[in-house]
Formats: structure tokens, C-alpha cells, sequence
């Protein structure tokens, strides 16, 4: 009878032994311990706890980082050969922005725009702005750029959409990154007879 008590009580007792230690993990509990959210001291990593200035370092962007370019064609631009030739004159305007740094990069925008330009005239009177004439969704959105990775934004303009007519001279195309003014470049148009 020994024998079969002593390794009865043995399994009784390990069943108990385990059913002690054991943890109720239930979804619609709250399993964790108050102070895995107090914002208290120690050594402990916790996102929540992050320092608010070094996170902003971390994520901030170094515009030293990005060379700037900004390409148009035709350029330069005959306007003799533009009106016998082409139905619909328009300039292209491309715009790169190439991160150079080892660092990877999140540029960050309030909404769904990416980039404007404008176009001056040999006055410096803006004949064209590019976001005038667009409506963009208010929606958060981010471009990660890794390094040696290039954005690059290309846009068509109708001679139609200018506010006054090109006329043989010099005009500017400005080119900046929405949200980032520091990331810009310029390019020169020149327009002959």
C-alpha cells in the first residue's frame, strides 16, 4: 500500500507545486505590474520614458546631408522652334535630391505633397507656382531615404498654365522639398527668339 501511496501523493503534490506558479494570461486582463507603466526612475528601457530632446536629435534631419538638383527641358528654349513645332509647349522640371550621408533618413509631411517650384522671370516676378495649381490629400505621409538613394520628382508645365507669356530672356526655376526648406536647388532657363 506504500507503494502506491507514496507516488500518489508525490504526483498530488507536484500538481499543486505547479498549479501555484502558474499564470492566468487572459487578453481581457491586465497582466502587467503598475510599475512596467510608471514613468519612475531606474534602468529599465522603455520607449515611453524616452527623453523628448534626444529623440528629436535622433530623428532630425541634416539638410548638409542631401545635394539638391534640379533639372528643365528644353533648355535652353527656342521659342521660334517651339511654336512651328510642338502642338502643346511645355517645360519639364525634374528635381533629385540625393542623400549623400552614411545615415538613413524619414522626411516627414504634413500631407501628401512632396515638393514645389516656381518659375520667375529675368524680374524676379513669379510667373508659375507649381502647388497653385494642385490640391493634396491632408494625409501624414514619410519618404525614407537610405544613403546614396535619390528622390527625384518630375512635373510638366504647359506654356498655357504660366501667368504671362515667355518672352526671350533669362527665368529662374526655384525647387524645394515640402516640409524642408533647407532642401532646395535652383536652375536657369534661358528662352531665345
Amino acid at each position: 500500500m506504500r507503494r502506491i501511496l507514496f507516488p500518489l501523493a508525490a504526483l498530488i503534490s507536484v500538481a499543486a507545486f505547479d498549479a501555484a506558479w502558474a499564470i492566468d494570461v487572459n487578453p481581457s486582463k491586465n497582466n502587467q505590474p503598475p510599475s512596467f507603466w510608471s514613468s519612475g526612475g531606474g534602468n529599465r528601457f522603455s520607449i515611453f520614458n524616452g527623453d523628448p530632446k534626444r529623440i528629436q536629435r535622433a530623428n532630425a534631419v541634416d539638410p548638409k546631408s542631401f545635394d539638391a538638383k534640379v533639372e528643365v527641358s528644353p533648355n535652353p528654349l527656342s521659342l521660334k522652334v517651339v511654336k512651328t513645332g510642338t502642338p502643346n509647349p511645355s517645360l519639364k522640371i525634374t528635381f533629385s535630391v540625393h542623400n549623400h550621408a552614411k545615415k538613413t533618413y524619414t522626411l516627414s509631411f504634413p500631407t501628401a505633397q512632396r515638393w514645389d517650384f516656381r518659375i520667375l522671370n529675368a524680374a524676379g516676378v513669379v510667373i508659375y507656382v507649381y502647388s497653385d495649381n494642385c490640391e493634396f490629400e491632408k494625409k501624414v505621409g514619410s519618404s525614407m531615404v537610405n544613403n546614396d538613394d535619390k528622390l527625384v520628382y518630375t512635373e510638366t508645365v504647359d506654356f498655357d498654365d504660366l501667368s504671362q507669356p515667355l518672352t526671350p530672356g533669362m527665368y529662374t526655376v526655384e525647387t524645394v522639398v515640402a516640409n524642408y526648406p533647407e532642401i532646395h536647388a535652383t536652375a536657369q532657363i534661358t528662352v531665345q527668339p
